[in-house]
């Protein structure tokens, strides 16, 4: 099987394509900062979010896409774009 540039998620939504890559992605990405498989979730999650999200709410969202995302992993994403975006 070959290596695609697309990752498939448990729950089937792609995660890092050209049609689902968000601002905030794009805002980390574009300041040199990792953006591990996790953090991508949870930025999908709040880049597609249709209102504000409390962090209860985007880590329901995010383990429905990846159930390996934590809550410490919400924190520290929200702290880090506090830091860096």
């Amino acid at each position: 099987m070959s290596a695609s540039p697309t990752h498939r998620v448990s729950s089937g939504e792609r995660i890092n394509s050209a049609e689902t890559t968000g601002h905030l992605q794009k805002t980390l990405r574009e300041k040199g900062i990792r953006l591990t498989r996790q953090r991508r979730v949870i930025l999908e999650v709040m880049d597609t979010a249709e209102q504000h999200l409390d962090v209860d709410q985007i880590l329901e969202r995010a383990q429905k896409m990846d159930p390996a995302v934590h809550l410490v992993t919400v924190y520290r994403t929200i702290d880090l774009l506090k830091k860096k975006a």
